[in-house]
C-alpha cells in the first residue's frame, strides 16, 4: 500500500471549507449582547506631551502627573466577563520626546488584601497592572510592560492568536508603592525600545489590563472577550503622539567574567572571559542583535532524563541571546521546527575511543565565536528574520601515562536561519517562507562521518475569516543533504530514518548515496473559538527528509491524522468557575501504509470557585506497531494500553499551594504496566521568598524493551528484547529570595536517580504477530564473568551480552546572586554543582539511589560575570 499526500490534503480541505460554510452565519464574539457592545466600541485615549520629566520612583507625586486626564471604567473579563470590577483602576499616559511615561492608580476597598508577591523577571505574580502597544498598528503584535505591586518589571511581545514572548526583555524601567487602599506604579518606556513609522502623528493600538491575584480577577479598559480568537485586533487607540521620529539606536553589552573551578583534571582552573553583546536598532522596524564570544554560564542546566529509547531528547532553549525575538523565526509542525537554535553551540559531535590507561579533557559545548540576528516587521506587514552563527574547531585533549595529544573533536560550522512572511487582508492573511544551511570544514577523516552541507526550507500559508474565528493553515517543509558516502550510509541508518528494516517494502537502504532528501507537510484547519471549537490536521514526513543539522525531526517516514474537539464554558456558575472537555483522535501511519498507532483522548477539567482544579485525562492507544523499538529491525507490534491520569490542585492563591496526582497505565499484554505519581508544592513564605518543588516517582514494567542487535551462534543477526522494571525518582526544586526587584537570591536543584532491572530476555521471531507466544522465543539466562549473561534457548547456548541492568545517578544545581545596579546591566555571582554516576551493579533500591546522590564526586563552578549596558 503506498500513500500519496495529496489525496488526503483535497479531501481535508474541502471538509473543512463545508464545515466553514456551515458555522459562518452563526458567528458572533460572544452570545451576550453586552459583552458585544463593549467589544465592538472603539475606545480612544490621547496622550499628552510634558516638558518635566518624572523621578520613577511608583508614587505619582511629580507635578507632570496633574496634567493629562486619569482615564478608568474597565470592564471585568475573567471571572464575570462584562461585569463591573471589584475593584477601580484608572490610567494616564505622558510623553516627551524620549519617553512614554504611563501611571496606573490601582484601587482595593480590603486594606491589606493587596498581593505585592516578588518573583523572577517576567513571572506573573501578585496583583499586577500594564499596558500593550500596538506601535506597528498591525492588529497582530504588540509590545507589552507591565509592573506588579511588588515592582517587579513583565515585559512580553504579542505575536497574534494568544501567543507570547516572554524572552523578550526590553530596557525600561517602572516602580511600584502599596499603600492601604490603593497601589500605584509609574512606568517609563523609551520610544527606543519600540518599533513604529515616522509620521506627524502616531495612531497605535492600546490594551490596558489589571489582575486582582486573590480573585483571580481580570478587568481591562477596553474588553477583549475571552472567546475572541486573537488580541490584538480587538485593542483601543493610543492617540495624540506628535513630533517623534525613529531613531538609530546603538545599545551595548560588553561583559567580563572569571570561572574557578576546582580539582578539574587533577588541578585548580581558573579562566578569565569576555565579550559583548549588543543591539542596533536600524529603522522603525528591524533591530540587529549581535554577540561575540557569548557567555551562557548564569543559565540553568538542563533537567536530567535518562532516554531508553531511539529518540533524541528535545531540550528547551535558556540561552538569552537566542530567545529574545526568536518567535519570527519560529516554523514548527509539532514536535519538528526548521530552526532548533540549541543546535548552535551544541555538545562536540565525535568523542574518541580510549584505552584503559587512557583519559579525556573534553568541553560540554562547542564554542560559539560569533552571532548575528536581525528581526524586524515593516509598517506594510513584511516580517523578516534573520541569524549567522559560527562556531569553532573544538579539540579535545587525551592524557597518556606522562603524555598528551589534541584532536578534532567539532568542525568549524557555519549556520545560517532566514525567515520571510507578508500579512495581507489587515493580517487574515499570511504567507511566508524559510531557508537554513549549514556548513562544516571538515578536515579531518575521523569527522567525515558528519555531513558537509545541509539545505532545509519550507513555505507556510495562513488564512483566518469570520474575524479569525475559522482558519486554514498550510506549512511544507523539505531538507537537501550533501555528503560522503559513509556520511549519509550512517545517516540513512540513524533512529530518524532507520532504512536498512528489511520488513519495509517502500525503503531502500543504498549506500552509494552522497544525499539523502525528503519533504513533509502540516495542513490544519477549523473554528478555534467559542464554546464549542473543533481543529483537523494532517502532518507527514517522508523517508528522506531530515532536519536536525539546524532544525528538529522527531522522526521521519511518518503520516499523523489528528481530530480534535472542545466545548469551553468561561462563565461561572453555581459552584463552577469553568469548565472545558476535550476529544481527540489520531491515526498515525508510515509511507509504506504500516498503521502504527491509533489514540483516544477524553480530557476533562474544572476550575471551582474556591479556586481548586481538577484534570481527568483518559487515553486509549491501541495498533501499536513501533517501527523504532528494534533499533532498525522489524516493526514491534506492541497492542495498546489505557492511559488515566488524575490531578488536583489547591487554590494557588494561598501561601501553600498543592499540587497531586497519579497517572496509570494498562497494558493488553498483562505484564507491562506504568504507576506514575507526581506532587507538585509552592510555599509563599513571604512576599519576599518562595520555595517550589515538584517531584515524580515512576515504576514501569515493559514486556517489550530493546536490550541489543546481535548475532547467534550461526551467524544470523537477531533482535533480542526484555522485561525491565524501571523505577525513576527525580525532584525538583527552586528557592527564590527577593531584596528588591532588582536583588535576588535563585537556587535550581535537580537530584535524579533511575535503576532498571532486565529478566525475562527473549528472541525476537515474528515482529509483527500479534501473538506474543508467536512474537517471541523465550531465552534462559545465567550469570558468567565479565558481569555478563550467556543466553540459552532450548538448552544451546545463543547468546552473551552485556548485563544491561543500570542505576543511573545525576545532580544539577545552580545558585545565582544576580543584582541589575541599573536597567540593563547586572552583576552575576554562580555557582554550579553537578553530579553524574552509571553503573551496571543493581544492589540497592530507588529510594537508596536516590539518597547516595550525595556521595557521588562532584563538580563545581563559581563566576563572577559583569554587565554593563549603554546606548548612543
Amino acid at each position: 500500500m503506498s500513500f500519496h499526500p495529496l489525496l488526503y490534503l483535497v479531501l481535508f480541505l474541502g471538509g473543512i471549507t463545508v464545515v466553514s460554510a456551515q458555522s459562518a452565519v452563526e458567528y458572533s464574539l460572544s452570545t451576550d449582547s453586552t459583552v458585544n457592545r463593549l467589544a465592538g466600541t472603539n475606545r480612544i485615549y490621547n496622550a499628552t506631551r510634558i516638558e518635566n520629566r518624572p523621578k520613577i520612583d511608583g508614587r505619582l507625586t511629580d507635578a507632570c502627573w496633574e496634567s493629562g486626564v486619569w482615564s478608568g471604567q474597565f470592564t471585568q473579563q475573567v471571572p464575570n466577563q462584562g461585569k463591573n470590577p471589584s475593584q477601580d483602576t484608572e490610567i494616564k499616559i505622558l510623553y516627551d520626546n524620549s519617553n512614554l511615561y504611563v501611571g496606573f492608580k490601582c484601587y482595593d476597598k480590603g486594606p491589606g488584601k493587596i498581593r505585592p508577591i516578588l518573583s523572577r523577571r517576567d513571572k506573573m505574580d501578585g496583583d499586577i497592572a500594564g499596558i500593550a502597544l500596538d506601535s506597528y498598528f498591525d492588529k497582530q503584535t504588540a509590545y507589552e510592560f507591565n509592573v506588579a505591586a511588588s515592582g517587579q518589571k513583565v515585559d512580553l511581545v504579542h505575536l497574534g492568536a494568544y501567543l507570547w514572548d516572554f524572552n523578550w526583555d526590553a530596557v525600561w524601567d517602572g516602580k511600584a508603592q502599596v499603600y492601604d487602599s490603593i497601589w500605584t506604579s509609574e512606568l517609563k518606556i523609551p520610544f527606543s525600545q519600540l518599533r513604529f513609522a515616522p509620521g506627524k502623528e502616531q495612531v497605535w493600538g492600546m490594551h490596558v489590563w489589571r489582575w486582582i491575584d486573590r480573585h483571580q480577577e481580570e478587568s481591562q479598559w477596553k474588553l477583549i472577550p475571552i472567546d475572541a480568537p486573537a488580541m490584538v485586533y480587538l485593542f483601543g487607540e493610543l492617540r495624540g503622539i506628535e513630533g517623534v521620529k525613529p531613531k538609530i539606536n546603538y545599545q551595548f553589552l560588553p561583559y567580563v567574567n572569571t570561572r574557578f573551578s576546582p580539582n578539574t583534571d587533577l588541578e585548580n582552573k581558573t579562566t578569565l572571559g569576555y565579550g559583548l553583546n549588543g543591539k542596533v536598532g536600524l529603522n522603525s522596524g528591524f533591530t540587529l542583535d549581535y554577540a561575540i564570544n557569548p557567555d551562557f554560564g548564569q543559565v540553568e542546566a538542563d533537567p536530567s532524563v535518562l532516554n531508553l529509547t531511539s529518540y533524541e531528547v528535545f531540550n528547551e532553549e535558556k540561552r538569552p541571546f537566542f530567545l529574545e525575538g526568536n518567535t519570527i523565526l519560529d516554523f514548527s509542525m509539532g514536535e519538528d521546527m526548521l530552526f532548533y537554535s540549541r543546535r548552535i553551540g551544541h555538545a562536540p559531535s565525535y568523542y574518541p575511543d580510549l584505552d584503559e590507561n587512557q583519559t579525556i579533557s573534553i568541553a560540554e559545548n562547542t564554542p560559539i565565536l560569533s552571532a548575528l540576528k536581525l528581526t524586524g516587521k515593516t509598517k506594510k506587514g513584511l516580517s523578516v528574520g534573520v541569524v549567522q552563527s559560527f562556531t569553532a574547531k573544538q579539540h579535545a585533549t587525551i592524557f597518556s601515562d606522562n603524555s598528551k595529544s589534541k584532536t578534532t573533536v567539532e568542525p568549524f560550522t557555519s549556520f545560517m536561519v532566514g525567515r520571510v512572511k507578508q500579512d495581507f487582508n489587515k493580517g487574515n492573511t499570511t504567507l511566508g517562507g524559510m531557508v537554513t544551511s549549514t556548513f562544516r570544514n571538515i578536515n579531518d577523516q575521523h569527522l567525515e562521518f558528519l555531513s558537509n552541507s545541509a539545505l532545509a526550507g519550507g513555505i507556510d500559508f495562513q488564512h483566518n475569516w469570520k474575524n479569525r474565528k475559522y482558519f486554514v493553515d498550510f506549512k511544507g517543509v523539505f531538507s537537501d543533504i550533501q555528503a560522503e558516502k559513509d556520511a549519509i550510509s550512517r545517516l540513512q541508518t540513524s533512529s530518524v530514518h532507520f532504512y536498512q528494516r528489511e520488513d519495509a517494502g517502500h525503503l531502500e537502504y543504498d549506500t552509494d548515496l552522497t544525499n539523502l532528501s525528503g519533504w513533509g507537510g502540516l495542513l490544519s484547519g477549523g473554528k478555534r473559538s467559542g464554546k464549542l471549537r473543533a481543529i483537523g490536521s494532517l502532518n507527514w514526513r517522508s523517508p528522506g527528509v531530515d532536519l536536525n543539522d539546524v532544525g528538529y525531526l522527531y522522526q521521519a517516514d511518518i503520516v499523523e491524522e489528528m481530530v480534535n474537539i472542545t466545548y469551553k464554558v468561561d462563565r461561572p456558575k453555581g459552584k463552577v468557575r469553568n469548565y472545558y472537555v476535550e476529544f481527540e483522535q489520531e491515526h498515525d501511519w508510515s509511507y509504506g501504509g504500516e498503521n502504527t498507532l491509533d489514540r483516544l483522548k477524553l480530557h476533562g477539567y474544572l476550575q471551582f470557585k474556591n479556586l481548586w482544579n481538577v484534570h481527568l485525562n483518559l487515553k486509549k492507544y491501541y495498533n501499536i506497531f513501533d517501527t523504532r523499538e528494534l533499533r532498525g529491525g522489524p516493526g514491534l507490534f506492541k497492542g495498546g494500553y489505557n492511559d488515566v491520569e488524575l490531578f488536583i490542585q489547591s487554590n494557588q492563591v494561598k501561601d501553600l499551594m498543592v499540587g497531586f496526582g497519579p497517572r496509570f497505565k494498562f497494558y493488553s499484554d498483562k505484564i507491562s504496566k506504568t504507576d506514575y505519581y507526581t506532587l507538585y508544592l509552592r510555599w509563599q513564605l513571604s512576599d519576599r521568598f518562595t520555595i517550589t518543588a515538584r517531584s515524580v516517582y515512576d515504576n514501569s514494567v515493559d514486556h517489550h524493551q530493546f536490550v541489543t542487535r546481535t548475532k547467534n551462534i550461526e551467524g544470523t543477526t537477531k533482535y533480542l528484547v526484555g522485561t525491565i522494571d524501571r523505577n525513576t525518582l527525580s525532584s525538583t526544586l527552586r528557592c527564590e529570595y527577593f531584596v528588591s526587584p532588582e536583588i535576588s537570591i535563585q537556587y535550581y536543584g535537580n537530584p535524579y536517580a533511575s535503576i532498571g532491572k532486565y529478566e525475562n530476555f527473549r528472541e525476537v521471531a515474528d515482529a509483527g504477530s500479534r501473538s506474543l507466544d508467536k512474537r517471541y522465543v523465550g531465552l534462559n539466562h545465567f550469570p558468567i564473568a565479565g558481569n555478563s549473561y550467556l543466553l540459552q534457548k532450548n538448552g544451546t547456548p545463543e547468546y552473551t551480552i552485556s548485563n544491561p541492568d543500570f542505576n543511573f545517578q545525576e545532580f544539577s544545581s545552580n545558585l545565582v546572586g544576580r543584582w541589575e545596579f541599573r536597567p540593563g546591566s547586572t552583576l552575576y555571582l554562580v555557582w554550579t554543582n553537578t553530579r553524574s554516576a552509571y553503573s551496571d551493579q543493581l544492589n540497592q533500591s530507588i529510594w537508596k539511589s536516590f539518597g547516595n546522590i550525595s556521595g557521588v564526586n562532584s563538580q563545581n563552578v563559581f563566576m563572577v560575570k559583569f554587565s554593563y549596558w549603554f546606548s548612543l
